[in-house]
């Protein structure tokens, strides 16, 4: 019987729909945007391309061709796009001349493209395993994109091991950080970094003329440790109501509140995310079937209803909400003094009328009891165990975490810090005039939250949904008795553990 994979030719079909992309979509959009409208009557007859319903998306899947090496003589490997970043449209040109570029420069890879729209990737791929037709590379995607396959990847560390593959300078802890796959398998390199730390309004530092907060990891603050408490005590004084009162005076208005202290924005909602500052820990046992509300969980949202009901300097859910607020994008209203994010959320802090342009800094990740936690978002490459050319989309996969391009393509953090300092020359170019200090965020990096806030639980959509459901509740309802609604959450975590896989 001939023996069929997905073959080269689909590569020159793919570029031709790319450029139909991108010219349909004037070649930009916002990176959360879906992409515009594809016309279905333009897909060349090499590849499958299937325009869907608003907002449309393009399937773009290679046709089996009958086995062999590909033009430049070397393996085929295909590599899915979707899961993550990479599918919009300021995205597609770049990555299919990063692939011509790659498969020009050697003869031992052919690498070829499948573009899915990042809706419904994970359904395609889903498809595509089940119907014997998987591709070999998945990326870049992130650690909640990974917990979907997580029963279908690679353990690379054998590959890292038999090829002595090392990327010199990368901190360990980020390789140990990707040993996330079913018994501990490493299912992924570090490429594409997002730690976290504090982002704080120095023009509220300012007029409350108090001193900014540390820039290092273990620096005191007004000599004492730089810790949730001392973020609780400073988070009051910077949280002012309507005739001037800050939260720690007697005559303070919390019904009139006009300025906030601190708050944790974007973080999906999910109080796993929410609490990572204060440590690390799994829902599951190690029997993987046992639910369990990690004490970083339990002691974070315990400080984060105090600061919300008692001490006033977190905004309630409505608050939030608030033009004062500017209906959620909080940090950006110029009336957040300090809010937990990652290096992503540079995007977020360009203020929009009526908000003022302030200037703005970064400082140190606090402690918790004594240690630091700096909660770590990702994007990385994987391969799933199907694939028959192992050795060879190891090889694409390292030349692609190696790939300044790939990482400008993405806008995203190097990992590797001999990458880094382009990285932070480009951000800094956003904000003329502010002097940021990225020593805090190469410091924040060496921090990570193991086991990650995003690891994987049994049927995590529906775990993070409750655990949403649980923060949304700390945030809408005062006088909750948090004991009683942490066990509450156990108990709905275990009941999702039993049901089947889904």
């Amino acid at each position: 019987m001939l023996q069929t994979r997905s073959g080269p030719r689909a590569l020159i079909a793919l570029i031709g729909v790319v450029a139909l992309v991108v010219a349909a979509c004037g070649g930009t959009t916002a990176s959360t945007a879906p992409s515009a409208a594809a016309p279905s009557a333009a897909a060349p007859s090499t590849a499958a391309a299937t325009p869907l319903p608003s907002p449309s998306v393009v399937i773009v899947t290679p046709e089996p061709v009958a086995a062999g090496p590909g033009p430049n003589g070397g393996v085929v490997v295909r590599w899915f796009i979707g899961l993550g970043a990479g599918t919009q449209p300021q995205h597609l040109g770049p990555e299919a001349e990063w692939v011509k570029s790659y498969n020009d420069s050697q003869k031992d890879v052919y690498i070829i493209m499948e573009i899915v729209d990042n809706s419904i990737a994970a359904a395609q791929l889903k498809t595509e395993i089940a119907g014997g037709n998987p591709p070999d590379i998945i990326g870049p995607v992130g650690i909640e994109g990974l917990n979907l396959f997580r029963d279908q990847l690679q353990d690379l560390a054998p590959l890292v091991e038999s090829t002595g593959y090392t990327q010199p300078g990368v901190d360990p802890k980020l390789a140990e950080f990707f040993k996330i796959g079913e018994g501990g398998a490493q299912i992924g390199l570090p490429f594409a970094v997002y730690p976290s730390y504090l982002f704080y309004n120095k023009d509220l530092f300012d007029e409350a003329d108090l001193p900014y907060p540390p820039s290092k990891i273990g620096e005191m603050y007004e000599g004492k440790p730089w810790d949730m408490e001392a973020v609780r005590q400073l988070g009051m004084k910077l949280t002012v109501d309507k005739n001037g009162n800050d939260a720690t005076s007697a005559d303070f208005d919390p019904e009139n509140i006009v300025q906030w202290g601190f708050d944790v924005q974007y973080h999906d909602g999910s109080a796993r995310a929410e609490t990572a500052m204060f440590g690390a820990g799994s829902p599951v046992a190690d029997d993987g079937k046992t639910a369990q509300v990690p004490d970083y969980i339990a002691n974070g949202e315990k400080w984060f209803n105090a600061g919300i009901w008692t001490d006033h300097f977190i905004p309630t859910a409505n608050q939030v909400a608030s033009t004062l607020l500017n209906g959620g994008g909080e940090f950006a209203s110029g009336n957040l003094a300090m809010n937990e994010g990652h290096t992503w959320f540079t995007c977020c802090i360009t203020p929009t009328a009526p908000a003022k342009p302030f200037d703005f800094g970064f400082a140190a990740p606090p402690a918790y009891n004594g240690v630091t936690t700096a909660p770590l978002h990702v994007d990385t490459f994987s391969m799933l165990k199907t694939t028959k050319v192992a050795d060879a989309a190891f090889k694409a996969l390292t030349a692609m975490v190696a790939s300044p391009e790939l990482l400008t393509i993405y806008g995203a953090m190097p990992a590797d810090p001999a990458k880094q300092d382009a990285w932070f020359d480009s951000i800094d170019k956003n904000f003329p005039g502010v002097k940021l200090d990225w020593d805090v965020v190469q410091e924040a990096l060496g921090y990570p939250d193991i086991p990650n806030n995003q690891s994987y639980v049994p049927n995590y959509g529906e775990a993070k949904a409750a655990f949403q459901a649980f923060q949304n509740k700390v945030r809408t309802t005062p006088g909750l008795d948090m004991d009683a609604e942490l066990a509450a959450l156990k108990t709905t975590l275990q009941g999702i553990f039993d049901k089947p896989a889904n």
